[in-house]
């Protein structure tokens, strides 16, 4: 698992982000690589907590001391995290990796 991604669910939303997030900390703990990808490009549903378990993804690639990256973000993601305040939070480098 050293270099792969953390594939997330299709939905980030309040109902499942507990799932997730128990699943992102294993994922997180057992990559041994330089740096921690999460791959968006099935994500069709986020909300609030979606995005707060994005922000929180971004905090433990700092903790682990490793560099993140958002594969296939989607426009209705970006759009959301705009409104929100959160997109610089979630800039890889100033800049976000879009999907489809």
């Amino acid at each position: 698992m050293a270099d792969s991604s953390f594939k997330a669910s299709k939905c980030l939303t309040f109902s499942v982000i507990e799932t997730e997030r128990k699943r992102l900390l294993n994922y997180c703990r057992a990559n041994k690589g330089l740096t921690l990808t999460i791959n968006l490009e099935e994500v069709s549903l986020c909300d609030s907590a979606g995005l707060a378990f994005l922000i929180e993804f971004k905090r433990l690639a700092r903790k682990y001391k490793k560099q993140s990256n958002l594969e296939g973000m989607r426009e209705s993601i970006l759009a959301l995290a705009e409104f929100c305040g959160v997109a610089d939070m979630l800039a890889d480098e100033g800049r976000l990796a879009e999907g489809p």
